[in-house]
């Protein structure tokens, strides 16, 4: 197998990109029951190792492996791109449903009764 085909470039940067954003989900749901501090102190600290991972993943493919540089790159940085947006738009749609829910679960308050001019109730 030639390392420097754009076709292994492609499938190891894909690789790495979608095993960056499964991992951020992972930690990402078993952070949502917790309290907003360590909510947020788990997301953007598996953020920070998550993207020294890669950064060294990236050093190993393009400097010491020599995978073909445009392919990797090209491909990583639309992937990571996607991915990004799909972790965005899946954390605002939950995010959404569950405050929803905790809405339903509040009580209402009564609502007054309103008179029209012959007294009656509308």
């Amino acid at each position: 197998m030639d390392v420097r085909s754009p076709y292994v470039a492609i499938v190891i940067a894909l690789a790495i990109s979608v095993t960056n954003s499964c991992v951020g989900y992972v930690i990402a749901k078993r952070a949502s029951t917790k309290e907003m501090n360590t909510f947020m102190g788990m997301v953007f600290g598996s953020l920070a190792l998550r993207g020294l991972v890669v950064v060294a993943l990236a050093y190993l493919g393009l400097g010491v492996v020599d995978l073909h540089d445009v392919a990797f790159a090209l491909t990583f940085s639309i992937s990571a791109f996607v991915a990004l947006m799909v972790e965005v738009f899946f954390f605002h749609s939950s995010m959404e449903k569950q405050k929803q829910h905790q809405l339903r679960n509040v009580k209402r308050p009564i609502k007054k009764k309103e008179f029209n001019v012959l007294g009656f109730t509308g």
